[in-house]
């Protein structure tokens, strides 16, 4: 009987020592399937990181005149009638968010902003201190005041994001504008990407959606914020210098490159 109960304990252990292997391997092929599935935003690589916003001369001029325009958006605070479009409700949207969760600003400027009409970038023609025209630029981001004036595409939705959800108190380090390679429209997209105080990475788009767990069918392939830009293509060569002038062009889409961000 002793023995027939030791056998039986003995049987018992080693199944359990079995059902608790199986489970930590189950646990692990399940998190790398849902990271992979996934495909969260990297807002952790630190080795994406290219170079200070400054560096992206296009970016560098939008946060510029975005810093210029902030009175003209206070006095649309006070007075919306003398403003144009958008901007009229402005200051009821800063109103009404001022008795909101972080959650629910995030959700209310999302919704405010895919709200303004779409328009396509009209191409912007570049030229030299001499006049001497230098190209074309298809793509630009707007500023919050020049977005709610006369709407935008993709980047535009997601610069004007950016700036109002700036203007709320979010902070910087945890926002970033993300250009990526949408494969089921095959193009180039834009959206805001948040990171959340437990971690989590919200991908803001401009289609109302508000992506909280799975980012799958994007490739990432720039991002900036107001301090830096960060690169997430794995297939560049060359050195730093030559990484920053690819980048660059692939987010610029100069005359002689063909195709352009997609809504």
């Amino acid at each position: 009987m002793l023995a027939f109960g030791f056998v039986l304990t003995h049987h018992r252990a080693m199944r359990a020592q079995r059902d608790i292997l199986l489970a930590l391997l189950l646990c692990t092929w399940g998190s790398s399937t849902v990271a992979a599935v996934h495909n969260e935003y990297p807002f952790a690589a630190v080795d994406d990181y290219l170079a200070p916003a400054q560096a992206f001369s296009s970016w560098a001029g939008v946060l510029e005149k975005h810093t210029r325009q902030h009175p003209q958006l206070l006095a649309c605070a006070d007075e919306p009638k003398a403003c144009r479009g958008r901007l009229r409700s402005y200051h009821r949207m800063f109103e009404k968010a001022a008795a909101l969760t972080d959650e629910e600003q995030i959700s209310l400027t999302h919704f405010y902003i895919n709200r303004v009409k779409y328009d396509d970038d009209h191409p912007q023609r570049l030229y030299d201190d001499h006049g001497k025209k230098v190209g074309v630029q298809r793509n630009h981001f707007s500023t919050l005041y020049d977005f709610l004036v006369g709407g935008g595409d993709c980047e535009d939705y997601a610069s004007a994001k950016y700036f109002m959800l700036r203007e709320l108190g979010f902070p910087a380090q945890d926002m970033r504008i993300v250009v990526t390679y949408e494969r089921k429209l095959r193009g180039y997209h834009a959206v805001l990407a948040m990171r959340r105080p437990d971690g989590a990475i919200w991908l803001l788009d401009s289609d109302n959606m508000i992506r909280k767990r799975s980012h799958r069918g994007y490739r990432y392939v720039y991002a900036m914020n107001e301090h830096s830009v960060w690169d997430h293509r794995e297939d560049y060569d060359g050195g730093h210098e030559e990484r920053t002038t690819k980048v660059v062009s692939s987010a610029l889409q100069s005359e002689d490159t063909a195709g352009s961000f997609d809504p």
